[in-house]
């Protein structure tokens, strides 16, 4: 008989924490749907572009241009080349300080005609241009590339109708101008223009490059 009983004791404890437990469970799941539901109202109510996500933020490093040599052919930089050369003739004629401020290099030397002292470098040189050279109007004539990957010298002839510094400026001219390239950029680093002889004013097709080693 006792046994019988100790039986029937065990038997109704363990019912009862069973019971317990489910009491219990429910009361945490709504506590946790409590929670859950106040978290998703303060992120509704946060302003737009401002919600935390669950995901960790990836950041996108821009890709670093500097020392990046990129090959160019023979043709490429003969072809680049000629087009700053235009670029740097109507620059002149416009007076255009932006398009000379990033055609010139800060190093950037002149020599040859009409260059003093006074326009010994870049900006002097700039400030002498727009003052006081009115290139009315030029021809270009036979022009020679030469490429060494990063340099390229070009000797250009060309015709001009000009005014300089208040007197005639007119007619055949060679100019050599030096490019290097730094980075991704051509620009010219030095410069030197004179007066040619009528007669050696010649055609105005282009000499192909001269090829290097």
């Amino acid at each position: 008989m006792k046994k019988m009983i100790l039986v029937i004791t065990i038997l109704l404890l363990t019912t009862l924490a069973s019971v317990s437990v489910q009491a219990q469970a429910p009361e945490k799941k709504d506590s946790d749907k409590k929670e859950a539901t106040t978290a998703d109202a303060w992120r509704q109510a946060l302003p737009e572009g401002e919600q935390p996500s669950n995901v960790a933020p990836v950041y996108v490093m821009e890709e670093s241009t500097d020392n990046v040599e990129t090959r160019e052919t023979e043709t490429q930089i003969e072809k680049r080349i000629l087009d700053l050369e235009g670029r740097l003739m109507e620059a002149l004629k416009r007076r255009d300080s932006v398009a000379l401020k990033q055609l010139l290099a800060d190093d950037f030397i002149p020599a040859g005609l009409n260059i003093t002292e006074l326009q010994s470098d870049k900006n002097r040189y700039i400030e002498w241009a727009l003052k006081n050279l009115e290139l009315k109007s030029y021809t270009v004539g036979k022009t020679t590339v030469r490429s060494y990957r990063t340099t390229a010298v070009v000797t250009v002839h060309y015709k001009r109708q000009a005014i300089v510094a208040g007197s005639p400026s007119d007619g055949d001219f060679i100019a050599t101008n030096v490019w290097v390239r730094r980075g991704k950029i051509w620009q010219v680093v030095a410069q030197h223009v004179s007066q040619l002889p009528k007669t050696e004013m010649i055609d105005s097709r282009p000499t192909p490059a001269k090829k290097t080693p």
